[in-house]
């Protein structure tokens, strides 16, 4: 349908809500941009560049292979949603999964493994699962934040090299790995995640 400059319009300021922007910009990338910091931050301090073999799935704690787990039915959840032509769900997805999830489980119970002085295999599984779910969520975010997408995996690229890809929009989308996903232990670790609540 044709709009006439008279007529109510698409875009009509009263459909967009600059609090809610304003919402998304603190509850959203702020978190994943301090989750970065984070990682930066002690990643300089042991040199961390992805240099090591990636360790087993098997070897890692269970909270490293929760994440992933949840990080795995996110990617399947945002390509059905997304191949359904509605970016709510996916968007909403992922911002859970940053906030609720990795900021406020993953690193703050995982503090202390980047903390300690040894760099032990504990605290290199802790780093590259940090590292997985970071470009990751870049790469599923990367249509809906274009460039805010772009800089965090360049930033998390240029250090490590582990994609040959100079763009986030360069990289392939991810493809869930239903090795990984772990439903009893999601809905274990949402128990607890209830109970303390």
């Amino acid at each position: 349908r044709w709009y006439l400059l008279s007529n109510s319009s698409p875009w009509d300021n009263t459909k967009f809500d600059i609090a809610g922007v304003q919402e998304t910009q603190r509850k959203f990338f702020a978190t994943l941009y301090n989750i970065y910091g984070f990682f930066a931050l002690y990643a300089n301090i042991d040199n961390f560049t992805y240099a090591e073999e990636e360790i087993p799935l098997e070897q890692r704690p269970e909270i490293d292979r929760w994440v992933l787990s949840l990080l795995n039915t996110l990617i399947k959840e945002v390509e059905v949603t997304t191949d359904d032509y509605d970016p709510t769900k996916p968007t909403r997805a992922i911002e859970e999964f940053v906030t609720e999830h990795l900021s406020n489980w993953y690193v703050r119970l995982c503090r202390r493994r980047f903390w300690k002085g040894d760099y032990s295999t504990d605290k290199i599984s802790a780093y590259q699962t940090l590292y997985t779910c970071m470009t990751t969520v870049c790469k599923l975010m990367a249509s809906f934040s274009p460039f805010y997408a772009d800089m965090l995996y360049r930033d998390l690229n240029v250090v490590s090299n582990k994609e040959p890809f100079e763009s986030v929009h360069l990289s392939n989308f991810p493809k869930a790995d239903e090795a990984v996903i772990d439903k009893t232990l999601e809905a274990q670790m949402q128990l607890a995640q209830d109970i303390s609540s």
